[in-house]
Parts: C-alpha cells; structure tokens; sequence
C-alpha cells in the first residue's frame, strides 16, 4: 500500500517537487498518514493593540470522534479574557465546524496539494545529534494566498520537521479589515510505524481591523493551535 500511495505521489507532484527524491518521500509520508487525526485541538489567540498592549485572549478547546463513516468535531471548552463562553459558542457551534480544519498550508506535504507547490532545495543542512536535516525553499498557492517558505526534511527518513511561511501579495483588503503581514510556522512530530503529524501551529498576523465592532483598529493578532491524541480513523 505505500508503494502505491508513494506513486500516486509522484504523479500528482509539480515536475519540481517530483524530480526531488526527498521531498516525495515527506509527500508519500503524509499521504500514508492522511487518516491520522488528532483527538484534541486548543487553539488560542490574543489580540494587541498598536502600543503593544493585551486587548483580547480568547482560548477554544474542541475534539474530534469518529460517528460511522465521518468525522464529528466538537467543543469542549471556550473562554474569553479568562470567562468561561461555553454554552454561548455551543448554540453557534455548527456554524463555526468549518473553522477547525487544517488548510492546505499547514501541511505543504500533501499529495493533493503538491500541483500548488513549487520546492527546490535551498542548498543549507543542519545536524541535531545524528540526524541531518535539509532546507527546502517553496511556494504554495492556497485560497488565502500564495505562500513563501522554508520547510526542513530529515534527509534519512524522510520525516519533515518543521515549516515556516509569509503570506505574499500584502498588504490585501479581507472584507473592511487590511491584512499587513502573516507569518505562518508549523512543527511536525513524528512515532512509532512511520506516524508523523503537525504537533503546533503558530500564527503571527498583523492587520488593520474596520469589521465591527473595530475602526481603524492597529492590531497584531498572535494565534497558537496545539495538537494532541492523535488517532486513526477506522473504514468499515
């Protein structure tokens, strides 16, 4: 079955991605680890104003549990400035599902986002004990944007360890609000059986907010998501 999917790979990678042996061996991980899912999703975000100061932390706790054929979110826990929201963000939930998926720059490496990248190696190694890890330069093209980044692979297993990205094309008009600057970084764990996932995702925003209820708002929006239980789901 990994042969196959690793082939599958490489036919459906940009000729640069497909050309590298390195880079489809992190795509034909990720494709194997496509129905890992992580039981635990703590996201939490705190706004600043433009002198720097703390303006609005909000933390959002949901999990994911398989019901039949699908994958069913749910929320477990929400507060705002430290004031449990629960049951309020409970009635809306529905609405808000969507929000807890992974875009495709979170996870560069897969298959079926490899038409959008362009990778190259960038030409730089690192040595952390007795791994060694490639750089690559890439570019991805997203519905946010087109992204701009350096991921490092570990050149033995393959196992991708860490991304990081900027948003192209700024600053742009979200709505009313103008996105100025996003700076996006992602850490990868890998275990046993050739398990690997993205462990963190960092979120650096800056941004210029007029959507209700800001008015020329300077803000600079932190936003961190952790990942934990990773299961697998299981076809019937």
């Amino acid at each position: 079955m990994f042969t196959l999917q690793f082939s599958l790979c490489l036919l459906l990678a940009s000729p640069a991605a497909a050309s590298d042996a390195l880079w489809q061996r992190a795509v034909a991980i990720s494709a194997y680890n496509r129905d890992v899912v992580p039981g635990s999703w703590v996201e939490r975000k705190e706004v600043f104003n433009g002198e720097g100061e703390s303006h609005l932390v909000s933390r959002t706790h949901v999990g994911f549990k398989q019901i039949g054929s699908k994958v069913d979110v749910f929320l477990v826990e929400a507060t705002t400035n430290g004031e449990d929201i629960t049951l309020q963000l409970q009635e809306v939930f529905e609405e808000k599902q969507k929000d807890f998926s992974l875009k495709p720059q979170y996870n560069p490496f897969l298959p079926g986002n490899q038409k959008d990248i362009s990778a190259k190696r960038e030409g730089r190694s690192r040595r952390d004990g007795e791994v060694t890890h490639i750089a690559y330069d890439y570019t991805q093209k997203s519905p946010d944007g087109r992204w701009r980044g350096l991921v490092w692979i570990d050149e033995t297993t393959g196992m991708p360890l860490e991304a990081t990205a900027r948003l192209t094309g700024l600053p742009k008009k979200d709505g009313k609000d103008e996105i100025k600057e996003v700076v996006l970084n992602v850490t990868f764990e890998n275990g046993p059986e050739q398990r690997w996932y993205p462990s963190r995702i960092t979120i650096f925003n800056r941004s210029i907010l007029n959507d209700f209820p800001y008015s020329k708002f300077y803000a600079t929006i932190e936003t961190s998501i952790t990942f934990d239980k990773y299961w697998q789901i299981t076809f019937h």
